[in-house]
């Protein structure tokens, strides 16, 4: 751009007017270098040299090429490196390209009325002679940007996405150079700055300097609004070193505009070269820091763990692992999306650049799962360190699941776009085999997950590892705060562990005992004065969490609160209570199984509390409200359950059960049940159909 600028004709003064001189070296300026020992160009010679600096570039890459080829005896001629390598060198100089080729468009008048080029002032702007052969050679020479620009467009717009729909990876690979500095999603801000640098380079054929720094200045303003606004590149760094630099060359056009009226020319110069320098500083700045990151993704990785998860079936779990790893790991961070993902355009630079160990957390499902299979990818080809947690129905993918994968998950292909393909997939599911194995433990309590984690840690750790793992394992000890939790459901379980966890600092100052997880065979403890209970879908199928309802309904202190801890779970409605009454084991013999289905009723009249770790919008400061929600509701005065049970057994005694009405029955049409009130309920006086009083109504109810 300052190569742009030099041409507008302001008269720059010392020392900004040096610098625009020596930024001639960079826009290959053949006329600054020492050639008259060798041949002595005309006119017409110096530019068809200039014309031919592209294919002169694209010829010494080929050469280069070629020879590397020989030297790795390699017989694969690699076309797209070649490309890709042509089309990085015509991007770096399309503005200096354009701009040069249209020198014989750009005319000065002098005071005798003849006119010459600007940039050649020895060829007269007549139409003939130098001046026609410099216009036909730059007309055809002009054809080269300009096809460029075509093709990127095409590529861009059309190809690309049909090419991302097939999984060509190879293509999106020849394609480097223009998408992969960009967001996915953003490509078509390669066309944009492409058309932007063509503008750039058409501003000096505006005939006054005044409609030349307005046209640039317009130019610029547009650009710095665009990347303000969508932020296209890949990193926010670069995003801010555009504007920072958009910026900067717009305070330089404004000092131009000043310049041009020659008012304080000497000042106006010294803050262009102040400005000029600002802005060297920042791309300087920006090297600098790259250079950090990519020695600290070197030695030291951002996140000491990165869990790769399904949320529906291994969210709480994910949520577990992260906690006790890092209570175990201080100072060392364990990614989880919830928590750390912001931008989804990152998640394969957080696996590949910035994770030292690859946690695969292997449910039955999560083959089927995008994101995660392109995380595995990732991991793959960057080496990073992994190991499978695996689940107990989890299978291993076979040969006959890997060839018929894109017909199973065929949106595998909107990974194309991140540049992993089929082929890479398919890679990986077979190299899930070679990969270090740990298995979930059958019964998940706090015991088995530490354990589990002690294990996961010691995979993790390596030789030169700063921070190891600290702690011995300190059982829980029984209190009077249950967690009730049905065990054969790990995700429950691991709800409960977290909820646990989080309760534990804010429950302490009071006079409420601390919560601990129920294992499976053991009592609730006779003086429990709180208790809550996980409800996760079919929890109340579960055999030993019947057992625990109906042992908590006969202690006289036992206050119970319900917390919901799966979005599948479905609150008990009448068709689940009749079919409860008929297959459940909410008896003991004592108590019928109509006792049972009080007991649940019963536990509803509280507000559940809602806690789902496994919910994509569950972070951790979010859990930590929710945790501190449910201690406030626990140090409130509670009601013990079996109040409430009595209660509602003292209600039902007065009036007539659900039973005699459920024997009095009708099906009717459409597969209804209706009830036939007249046979059901005690009448004092008859009534007409529809017109049933509103006291019976509410008793059948």
């Amino acid at each position: 751009m300052l190569t742009v600028v030099k041409r507008f004709g302001i008269g720059w003064r010392e020392p900004f007017e040096s610098v625009l001189v020596s930024v001639q070296v960079l826009s290959f300026d053949v006329a600054m270098f020492s050639v008259s020992c060798v041949t002595q160009p005309g006119p017409v010679g110096l530019f068809t040299l200039r014309a031919l600096m592209i294919p002169m570039l694209a010829f010494v890459a080929l050469v280069v090429h070629i020879c590397y080829l020989l030297f790795t005896r390699s017989k694969t001629f690699q076309m797209s490196n070649l490309l890709r390598t042509i089309g990085s060198i015509v991007l770096v100089i399309f503005i200096i390209l354009f701009s040069m080729l249209l020198a014989p468009y750009q005319c000065n008048e002098h005071p005798n009325g003849k006119m010459t080029l600007k940039r050649y002032k020895t060829v007269f702007c007549n139409g003939a002679d130098d001046h026609l052969a410099m216009i036909l050679i730059g007309g055809f020479a002009c054809l080269m940007p300009i096809i460029f620009l075509v093709v990127v467009t095409w590529t861009v717009m059309l190809e690309l996405p049909r090419r991302i729909a097939r999984s060509d990876t190879q293509f999106l690979a020849a394609c480097g150079f223009l998408i992969k500095r960009f967001r996915p999603g953003m490509e078509m801000a390669s066309v944009f700055f492409l058309i932007r640098n063509a503008c750039v380079a058409l501003c000096p054929l505006v005939s006054d300097t005044p409609g030349q720094l307005l046209m640039m200045s317009i130019i610029l303003y547009v650009n710095s609004m665009m990347v303000a606004f969508f932020q296209p590149w890949r990193f926010l760094i670069c995003n801010l070193l555009d504007n920072v630099l958009l910026g900067g060359m717009m305070v330089i056009l404004n000092l131009g505009s000043v310049a041009v009226q020659e008012s304080v020319p000497e000042e106006t110069s010294t803050v262009a070269v102040l400005f000029l320098v600002l802005m060297g500083f920042c791309i300087l700045g920006t090297i600098c820091h790259g250079a950090y990151k990519h020695l600290q993704q070197k030695y030291r990785k951002q996140f000491r763990y990165f869990l790769c998860h399904q949320k529906n079936a291994a969210g709480s779990m994910a949520r577990l692992l992260k906690m006790e790893i890092e209570k175990r790991l201080p100072g060392t961070k364990t990614f989880i999306d919830s928590d750390d993902l912001t931008d989804l355009t990152r998640l394969f630079s957080y696996v590949g650049q910035d994770t030292q160990n690859f946690l695969v957390l292997r449910s039955p499902d999560i083959l089927t799962r995008q994101w995660c299979v392109g995380e595995m990818v990732t991991a793959r080809a960057n080496g990073v360190n992994t190991m499978l947690l695996t689940w107990p129905r989890f299978l291993l993918p076979d040969e006959s699941f890997i060839a018929k994968y894109p017909m199973m998950v065929p949106d595998i292909t909107e990974l194309t776009k991140y540049g992993i393909g089929l082929g890479d997939v398919q890679d990986s599911f077979r190299w899930l085999a070679t990969v270090p194995q740990q298995s979930l433990p059958e019964q998940i309590s706090p015991t088995s997950t530490h354990f589990m984690v002690s294990s996961l840690v010691s995979f993790g750790q390596s030789r030169h590892s700063k921070n190891q793992s600290r702690g011995t394992y300190q059982s829980e000890f029984d209190t009077n705060f249950p967690v009730l939790v049905d065990p054969g459901n790990s995700e429950a379980v691991a709800a409960a562990m977290v909820l646990a966890s989080l309760l534990k600092p804010a429950l302490l100052g009071t006079n409420l005992p601390l919560p601990f997880i129920q294992l499976g065979g053991v009592k609730v403890p006779q003086e429990a004065t709180r208790s809550l209970l996980i409800c996760s879908s079919g929890c109340f199928k579960s055999e030993q969490l019947q057992t625990w309802l109906l042992q908590a309904s006969r202690l006289p202190k036992c206050c119970m609160i319900p917390v919901i801890t799966q979005d599948a779970f479905e609150m008990p409605s009448g068709a689940f209570f009749m079919e409860l009454q008929t297959t459940s084991k909410l008896t003991d013999g004592e108590f019928p199984a109509k006792f049972g289905v009080k007991v649940i009723k019963a536990l509803f009249q509280e507000i559940a509390v809602v806690f789902t770790p496994e919910s994509y919008a569950s972070t951790h400061q979010d859990l930590q409200l929710r945790a501190k929600q449910a201690a406030s509701r626990l140090i409130a005065n509670l009601q013990p359950l079996e109040e409430k049970v009595s209660k509602l057994q003292t209600k039902f005694g007065r009036q007539t059960s659900m039973e005699e009405i459920l024997r009095a029955k009708n099906v009717t049409k459409g597969g209804e049940e209706s009830v036939d009130c007249n046979k059901a309920l005690p009448l004092s006086e008859p009534f007409e159909k529809n017109q049933l009083p509103s006291d019976y109504v509410s008793q059948a109810f």
